[in-house]
């Protein structure tokens, strides 16, 4: 990086020049010494929290309105983004801030602040609402994507454009077809699609109403199935099915709805002639593929959002079901919550960089402001929840035994059995492994 480059750096996205950067990182060692003992130890008492003092200062004729912005980002509740010069963008905590202006040193003041890594809270306060967050950040993720949709999309090259639309929905209604769902939520779902592939025509006029439109039936298959985390499936498959040819090939006649047949031959049905008008058509038919790919992951965020994921977790047929993750008959664990959450992360965290890529710095900013509260949910969440161990005996042990040792409760001998499949279920033999739900992480 040249040191031009290293001139600026900006907190929630309010700029100044970067004097210096002090950090601490290391680990916590504690020195054990003896009287009259020529040797001694030190113990490994965990990581140091990472953080940095951070130099910087304000320059121009409006120093002080630069000055007033900075301090009022800094002084925000919560952690924000942090773009370092040296090691890119971070989510930080602030801590100490301070400043100085100075008579003899006119259109200029300093400005020093801690900033501390993010981390992860062992111990998340129940009174912090993380769902509600998050559902707030994948609304202001969808915004911007749909925005950004807006400005990319060209009006005047739309033909086979409504084709692919009416396909997207044509897909939306097949995967939804055999989801459990809530009746009159997906009534007046199934009439939304209907309205909205009569009206595609005159919504290619007017891409941000095409994307509010379509993009919202998407997003709001969370509301019409019995459980919102069931529509990850949905999201899963829209963007298997799109992450590839199926738009362009929508727009240029290549599936089997732009088939014709001419003397008992097939063939795709060329759809302009004109290479310019047919880069600018294919072009739109991209700019949809991402918003899509976009909004599948963003409403995969919020399904998790609205999700509630505390149930009741005692034995019985409903509950003991094997754990996938989607279905929701059976007790979702901490470790499966985070483990989902990390998945959705990773995808917000690859559509950010695209947007970084194609220079929409808005959707990068709510893509990455999602990951970090999908990861702040879903960690928080997953210590109400119950976790997942594996016990594996020394010798053949009775399953109450186990019960008992493991859980604390010998009833939920039934439940242990139910969970494995146990071929035995008086006994465990020491060559099983069998998976056990004990209490949620603070109990």
């Amino acid at each position: 990086m040249a040191f031009e480059e290293r001139l600026t750096a900006s907190f929630r996205g309010v700029e100044f020049l970067l004097e210096g950067a002090d950090g601490e990182s290391g680990r916590r060692a504690i020195p054990h010494a003896y009287p009259k003992k020529e040797s001694g130890w030190a113990e490994d008492n965990g990581k140091v929290l990472q953080s940095e003092k951070i130099n910087g200062r304000v320059l121009g004729d409006d120093y002080v309105t630069q000055l007033q912005n900075i301090l009022d980002a800094l002084n925000q509740l919560g952690p924000g983004e942090f773009i370092h010069p040296w090691f890119g963008v971070r989510q930080v905590q602030i801590g100490k801030v301070s400043h100085k202006l100075l008579i003899n040193k006119d259109r200029t003041a300093s400005i020093s602040f801690e900033v501390f890594e993010v981390g992860e809270n062992l111990f998340p306060s129940a009174q912090s609402d993380t769902a509600s967050d998050l559902q707030d950040k994948a609304e202001q993720s969808q915004d911007a994507a749909n925005s950004a949709f807006e400005g990319y999309f060209d009006v005047d090259n739309v033909e086979g454009i409504g084709g692919m639309v009416d396909q997207f929905l044509d897909d939306l209604d097949e995967f939804t077809r055999n989801l459990p769902s809530l009746p009159s939520e997906l009534r007046e779902w199934t009439n939304r699609l209907i309205r909205t592939k009569d009206s595609i025509g005159n919504l290619l006029a007017y891409p941000g109403d095409l994307a509010v439109e379509t993009m919202g039936l998407l997003e709001d298959v969370k509301s019409v199935v019995t459980d919102p985390i069931r529509a990850l499936d949905v999201y899963t498959q829209v963007q298997n099915r799109w992450d590839g040819m199926r738009a362009e090939l929508a727009v240029t006649g290549g599936l089997s709805s732009g088939i014709s047949s001419s003397d008992g031959v097939a063939s795709s049905v060329p759809f302009t002639a004109n290479s310019e008008k047919k880069a600018a058509i294919t072009q739109n038919s991209e700019v949809y593929k991402q918003l899509i790919l976009n909004s599948a992951a963003i409403s995969k965020a919020a399904a998790l959002g609205a999700s509630d994921f505390n149930q009741d977790t005692e034995a019985d047929d409903n509950v003991i079901a094997s754990l996938t993750g989607a279905e929701r008959t059976a007790i979702l664990t901490g470790p499966q919550l985070k483990a989902m959450g990390n998945g959705v992360a990773s995808e917000l965290a690859v559509f950010s960089e695209q947007a970084v890529e194609r220079g929409d710095s808005s959707l990068w900013r709510s893509l990455r402001a999602l990951r970090q509260s999908v990861l702040s949910d879903t960690r928080a969440r997953a210590e109400q929840l119950p976790q997942l161990s594996v016990y594996t005996p020394n010798q053949t042990m009775p399953v109450s035994y186990v019960a008992w040792s493991q859980t604390g409760d010998t009833e939920n001998r039934q439940s242990i059995i139910r969970r494995n499949g146990l071929s035995h279920p008086a006994f465990i033999k020491p060559s099983q492994s069998v998976e056990i739900i004990g209490e949620n992480g603070n109990g």
